[in-house]
């Protein structure tokens, strides 16, 4: 299986962490929310990350090779246009 690497930001309520998400290619029409949709895991993955507070988007904060999330702790997950 082949996947795509795209650049999101993640919300906790603490935390804002902007990284790579690795999604499946299974074919054009399957989307990053399909995907979030679909997720059945307890953790997001992401790698090369930035970890800033929420709020302090314009500092950067500590920066990690890779992250796990709990999905049940994300409020909001947003691909980043920037870099697609």
């Amino acid at each position: 299986m082949t996947y795509k690497r795209i650049r999101v930001l993640v919300e906790t309520a603490e935390r804002c962490f902007r990284g790579y998400i690795f999604k499946p290619e299974k074919d054009a029409q399957f989307r990053l929310s399909d995907h979030l949709n679909s997720y059945d895991k307890q953790f997001i993955c992401l790698t090369d990350v930035e970890i800033a507070d929420r709020g302090q988007h314009w500092r950067v904060g500590d920066k990690q090779a890779f992250v796990a999330v709990a999905i049940n702790s994300i409020t909001y997950v947003a691909p980043l246009e920037e870099d697609a």
